[in-house]
């Protein structure tokens, strides 16, 4: 799945570059958009960060127009991985690449559960 981004300005530091813990917002952003496409849900979302990864590759300034690629490329009993790639979407040019360890989570009992098999499914094919 591709989701294009506008960055805002409060994204950039004083240089025009984007600040460097703005990429895990961008990859958030994506997240979400994954889990409404995969679960059809748009508030509940069951699931911790147990992990998250950043590779910065090269850097990306004011203007530029950014996709981020998100792709399942983990289910695990209770957690999957989530593959991130930011992209400026001119010349395809890898900006970012990162990661996410998502658990599902039962937050009224506080603790891990396994993942739905309808989940699990849906998560396999996304």
């Amino acid at each position: 799945m591709r989701v294009r981004l506008e960055t805002r300005y409060n994204d950039y530091d004083s240089r025009g570059h984007v600040n460097n813990a703005v990429y895990l917002t961008y990859f958030e952003v994506a997240r979400h958009r994954a889990w409404r496409v995969l679960t059809g849900l748009t508030a509940d979302f069951p699931f911790i960060i147990a992990e998250a990864r950043v590779r910065y590759v090269s850097q990306a300034k004011f203007g530029d127009p950014l996709a981020i690629e998100v792709a399942t490329t983990e289910v695990r009993t209770k957690a999957w991985v989530w593959s991130y790639r930011i992209i400026d979407t001119r010349d395809e040019r890898l900006i970012a690449e990162g990661s996410t360890v998502q658990v599902f989570y039962d937050y009224d009992q506080q603790r891990t559960v396994p993942i739905p098999d309808v989940l699990r499914t849906n998560l396999m094919r996304g």
